[in-house]
């Protein structure tokens, strides 16, 4: 709240300053001179003894209330009070006066004074209204004009100086208020006073779930290492058969053909063109005969020894004699 700097002092309250200030400059002289902060509210007030003689008092007020606070002193409570009123802060001078009376004794040439002004401030005084709102918390703190406030205030009007004033209300929470109110002199305002709506939490951040590691793949059936043997003896020996298998049959077809052979070419002199065509594939059945015999008998061979030398699994192995296509032959029977 800003102050209103007044240049002279009217003339109803001259006479009334200039004993305030006779009596506190006679008060002020006599504390004791061997208290250093006695000795620093002397110069305090005898500074704002100067501006208030000067008629100015926004200048006495900041002076008079330094040195009340390092060494109270009736006297400037008194001038502190009558410069307040002066400049329109007559809420101010108002609580100062009530403070200074219980102080006064009874024959104080101050007393009368401070009760008359005391009862001419009563109908000027602005008072604030606070009212909290149905169903709201308390606030936890109440601030006028950075000043703070007692909590009986809430609920109960008091006088505040006349002007512009910010009274701000800050709740446990964190939620606070902020009003502006205007109060000319004598006039009445109620401020409500309601905790804003709290803010939505935030929604809860979701956790993703943990990784889990991969699990690991079903270990595979462990192959004892006379397995892979067994599968290449099977293999060799199953091509082996195979082969002593078409032997047999081209062996078989070369001997047919031989017999053809006899009645086309009797003698070699006398061969006809059949016989001749009979006589190379003859040759050429018995030669794929000879090759895949030989074939066939080293694979069985192979896969025998295979067999043999692989360490036993419960599997039996058997060549067994078979008749097949062409002739007879052998087979590689195994059983598990």
């Amino acid at each position: 709240m800003g102050l209103k700097k007044q240049s002279r002092v009217p003339a109803a309250g001259r006479g009334v300053l200039s004993l305030a200030l006779v009596c506190a400059m006679s008060h002020a002289a006599a504390a004791q001179p061997g208290n250093p902060r006695a000795a620093d509210a002397q110069a305090l007030f005898e500074q704002g003894l100067a501006a208030a003689e000067a008629h100015d008092c926004p200048r006495a007020i900041p002076l008079f209330r330094k040195s009340q606070e390092t060494y109270p002193a009736r006297g400037t409570l008194y001038n502190l009070a009558l410069c307040e009123r002066e400049i329109g802060q007559v809420a101010s001078a108002w609580r100062h006066l009530r403070e200074l009376l219980p102080q006064l004794g009874p024959g104080d040439p101050r007393l009368p004074t401070a009760r008359q002004e005391l009862t001419s401030l009563e109908p000027r005084l602005p008072r604030l209204v606070l009212e909290l709102a149905q169903g709201a918390p308390a606030p936890a703190e109440l601030l006028l004009d950075r000043a703070p406030l007692p909590q009986s205030s809430v609920g109960s009007e008091f006088p505040v100086d006349p002007g512009d004033h910010v009274l701000v209300a800050r709740w446990a929470d964190g939620r606070q208020t902020e009003t502006r109110v205007s109060l000319p002199e004598s006039a009445r305002k109620d401020v409500r006073i309601e905790p804003p709506p709290a803010a939505a939490a935030p929604p809860p951040a979701s956790v993703p779930p943990a990784a889990q590691a991969p699990s690991p793949p079903p270990d595979a059936p462990s192959t004892p290492p006379s397995s892979g043997r067994r599968t290449l003896a099977f293999a060799i020996g199953g091509v082996g058969a195979a082969a002593l298998g078409v032997s047999l049959v081209t062996g078989g077809l070369a001997l047919g053909t031989k017999g053809d052979l006899e009645e086309e070419c009797p003698t070699p002199s006398r061969c006809s063109d059949d016989g001749m065509s009979l006589s190379s594939r003859g040759q050429t059945l018995t030669t794929t005969s000879t090759v895949l015999g030989a074939v066939g008998l080293v694979g069985l061979g192979a896969g025998v020894v295979l067999l043999l030398t692989a360490p036993a699994q419960g599997t039996s192995v058997a060549l067994t004699p078979a008749i097949l296509p062409g002739g007879g032959g052998a087979l590689l029977r195994s059983r598990f």
